[in-house]
């Protein structure tokens, strides 16, 4: 009986583990680009890459400080690129900087974000 036991044990401790990690928060590096956002320069995207799996994302899900994201693919590695609205992102920012969280559900349930601090201006490119 004992050996069944420990066999059982043995065999279940990975599937125990696994369903305590499923639908887990996590945290993500990303990175916001451009770096720096000028408030009067002409653009059209944010863009952020997040070292997350595309392929684990609800792509509709992911938010950057809560404005919705527009369009989201994978890069060359198969990681998350969301693209954001320069407009939007605007919006919330002021000159000095400004930390951007990305946000989302993973297909599995849980959530991950991730933060970056972009330097944010206010110059006109004309003289």
């Amino acid at each position: 009986m004992t050996k069944l036991v420990a066999s059982l044990a043995a065999f279940l401790a990975p599937v125990i583990l696994a369903t305590a990690v499923h639908g887990a928060d996590a945290t993500v590096p990303i990175v916001v680009s451009p770096s720096t956002i000028n408030l009067q320069a002409a653009g059209e995207w944010v863009t952020v890459h997040a070292e997350i799996d595309y392929s684990a994302v609800e792509g509709a899900s992911v938010t950057l400080n809560g404005i919705p994201v527009q369009a989201t693919f994978a890069d060359s590695r198969g990681d998350l690129v969301a693209k954001f609205l320069v407009g939007d992102v605007r919006a919330i920012v002021e000159p000095g900087t400004a930390e951007l969280t990305l946000s989302g559900t993973t297909r599995d349930g849980g959530t991950f974000s991730g933060t970056d601090t972009v330097k944010v201006i206010n110059v006109s490119g004309k003289n």
